[in-house]
């Protein structure tokens, strides 16, 4: 996500990462990448806005799903390497579009390591979001 940042901000959004681990190892991890200050690297070590969100938790999405080892193997190819597990290795994530009131206009819900969404269908995602008429108009 840290090459689309600004594709956020041209969209009307704003990024924000959420990790379940410690603050002290969210704020390494965000050094590490290398975010922009845009982008609000957040933490939950209570997961609860995982539950919140509707995000999963299991071992055997993490560690038995056949796509997480395909996705692995792409990761590995274009030259991302996975580092040291911070947080609850089990917990999956996700991404959502939320709107200012809270409303969410979208969410993905990842079912193994690597299930993300794309860059470019957040993006569309959130610009959707901003050319729906608003509730109180």
């Amino acid at each position: 996500m840290r090459p689309h940042a600004e594709e956020f901000a041209k969209a009307g959004g704003k990024l924000a990462v959420v990790g379940n681990g410690w603050p002290a190892m969210a704020k390494s991890w965000a050094e590490h990448v290398g975010f922009p200050p845009s982008v609000a690297v957040l933490t939950d070590p209570t997961r609860k806005a995982y539950d919140l969100a509707g995000m999963k938790r299991s071992v055997v999405l993490t560690l038995f799903n056949p796509f997480a080892f395909a996705r692995f193997i792409r990761a590995t190819l274009r030259g991302f390497r996975q580092g040291r597990t911070a947080g609850d290795a089990w917990q999956q994530g996700g991404a959502l579009v939320v709107q200012p009131g809270g409303k969410v206009t979208y969410r993905h819900v990842s079912l193994g390591p690597g299930d993300h969404p794309s860059p470019a269908d957040l993006v569309a995602a959130l610009k959707r979001t901003f050319q729906r008429p608003s509730a109180s108009a």
